[in-house]
């Protein structure tokens, strides 16, 4: 995975078949199939292979499928997946027990959800992480553009100078954080 990684670092995220066709077609070597349902899955997986796409479908969000480990067996024998994305520890390990490539989804809100996630993966090791949101001064942006009238606060994971102010530079009223030295 690390190799395809590094040949080609954008990865086509598709959450529904509106641009089924332009991913089909495009320079991606990943495609992550995501929100997808089990009866058309199976059809898009193998459209996605003829255009030589390597196919991880995002098992938490395959609407007929719950996720649970059986689901991670019946996934790799019937739709020749080429990976599976996952939150839950547990199909991480199932996959990785049926030599099937695995994304682990990791997202990050607080010093808690990051510690969380270093016991996870002290646990299992998937091929890749996801680290969810990639960026939030986009957001901060946007809500307050959106919402101007409501004051924003920024808290989760800020432990620097740097982050206080690019959090208040992007469009934040005040930061919270649990860190004493930045009080």
């Amino acid at each position: 995975m690390k190799d395809l990684l590094e040949l080609n670092p954008i990865i086509c995220a598709i959450k529904n078949d509106e641009h089924l066709e332009d991913v089909a077609n495009s320079d991606g070597d990943i495609v992550f199939l995501l929100n997808e349902d089990i009866l058309s899955l199976k059809d898009k997986i193998e459209f996605l292979h003829k255009h030589n796409k390597k196919v991880f479908v995002h098992i938490d969000m395959i609407t007929g499928i719950s996720s649970s480990p059986i689901a991670v067996d019946y996934m790799k024998k019937e739709l020749n997946l080429d990976g599976i994305i996952t939150t839950k520890t547990n199909i991480v390990k199932r996959a990785i027990e049926l030599d099937l490539k695995v994304v682990q989804r990791f997202f990050f809100i607080d010093s808690m959800s990051l510690e969380n996630a270093i016991e996870s993966l002290r646990k299992v090791k998937p091929d890749a992480i996801e680290v969810m949101p990639g960026v939030i001064q986009k957001v901060i942006k946007k809500m307050n553009k959106t919402y101007p009238n409501i004051p924003i606060i920024c808290g989760g994971l800020i432990d620097s100078k740097e982050e206080i102010i690019n959090g208040l530079a992007s469009g934040a009223m005040a930061i919270s954080t649990t860190d004493v030295d930045i009080w």
